[in-house]
């Protein structure tokens, strides 16, 4: 699994990390280890890229977010 995938699915699970990333998205990616490629496809938003990029599907990333709010 790639590092911005683990990412991904770290910040649908962990709520302390989704505010920590709502607050300075930077340096929360920076801190998770992303590369510069990496956290410019986050910043630009589009599914279908992060999807090709990670592997993730739709109803994945549906089903960590669902995680984290499930607390």
């Amino acid at each position: 699994m790639s590092k911005l995938a683990a990412f991904l699915k770290r910040l649908g699970a962990e709520s302390d990390l989704e505010e920590a990333y709502e607050k300075n998205p930077q340096k929360v990616m920076e801190d998770a280890g992303l590369s510069r490629e990496e956290m410019e496809l986050l910043k630009e938003g589009n599914l279908e890229k992060l999807e090709k990029s990670t592997g993730l599907s739709s109803c994945q990333k549906i089903k960590s977010v669902i995680k984290a709010y499930d607390k």
